[in-house]
């Protein structure tokens, strides 16, 4: 049978653990911009591996509120290679994907046009992480990153009722795939540290036609389109590589928003937040 294999009776979570369940594939995209955001190509990336995105030299909005390295104006062709002998060179956008990496310590030398300098990261197994770098001249600095580790992951298909999405969504340390597909009716994140992922090609394979609210801290959603409005009142929340057709409210203390397409009207006024790299956050033009 074609889906990927991750069924909540063969896997078990912990907060801290990898991820160690099996899945064919999960598309990692950057969603397209509005009048300057962040936009690439499909990439595709086994969701197990241990795989590093890096977003180089995102615009910082106007709505960010912490304290984060000057990006430069380099985007496109900057190649990042690591000490383990993996590279990718960024897209237009200035978005690559580093996959598979070896777990722990890994340096990350960047390269190209009026960019240089190195990082690290230390990666767990089976270890998804997103990063926002900051380069130029021969400096290169982390702005934000977010990781997503977990040993268990609830399926979700289309075929299944709104409430059983708000039934998965309610369970604290879950990590919820939703393959390809509509999903019809208002979501709530009602548990903590729960990451929606969206199977496939960002805003286009995976929507949710109504309201989502995520009224659970820590939690986070990535890769999903929104046509209705986005709520998120908790603390500690993400937003990555997503779309959303109506309003964003984000009020919560210590959220990252990064790499978003803001279509509709935003509100972000939580204290401690990151808001880099988003369409339709000013400076960046809103969405057509």
């Amino acid at each position: 049978m074609n889906r990927p294999r991750l069924l909540a009776e063969e896997l078990v979570l912990t907060s801290r653990g990898p991820f160690i369940g099996a899945m064919l594939a999960f598309a990692i995209l950057v969603v397209a911009g509005c009048g300057g955001g962040s936009g690439t190509t499909p990439t595709q990336v086994r969701f197990g591996d241990t795989a590093l995105v890096v977003v180089v030299n995102p615009v910082v909005n106007d709505a960010n509120v912490r304290a984060v390295p000057t990006p430069g104006q380099t985007r496109a062709n900057v190649r990042l290679t690591t000490d383990d002998g993996i590279s990718a060179t960024t897209s237009a956008d200035g978005t690559a994907v580093l996959s598979p990496l070896t777990a722990g310590m890994r340096t990350i030398t960047v390269s190209g046009a009026n960019v240089g300098g190195s990082f690290t990261v230390t990666m767990t197994a089976g270890e998804l992480r997103e990063v926002a770098l900051a380069t130029q001249g021969p400096s290169s600095q982390i702005m934000l990153q977010l990781d997503y580790k977990s040993d268990k992951v609830t399926e979700i298909s289309p075929a299944m009722t709104i409430a059983d999405v708000n039934a998965a969504l309610a369970v604290s340390d879950t990590v919820v795939f939703l393959k390809g597909g509509v999903y019809t009716g208002d979501i709530d994140f009602s548990g903590s540290r729960v990451t929606l992922f969206g199977e496939g090609v960002m805003g286009g394979n995976v929507e949710v036609h109504g309201n989502v609210t995520v009224s659970g801290s820590d939690s986070r959603i990535r890769g999903t389109r929104i046509t209705g409005d986005l709520t998120m009142p908790a603390s500690g929340l993400g937003l990555t590589f997503s779309r959303v057709d109506g309003s964003t409210v984000s009020e919560g203390s210590d959220a990252t928003l990064l790499g978003n397409a803001i279509c509709g009207t935003e509100t972000i006024t939580g204290s401690g937040s990151f808001v880099v790299g988003n369409s339709g956050v000013a400076p960046i033009a809103q969405c057509p």
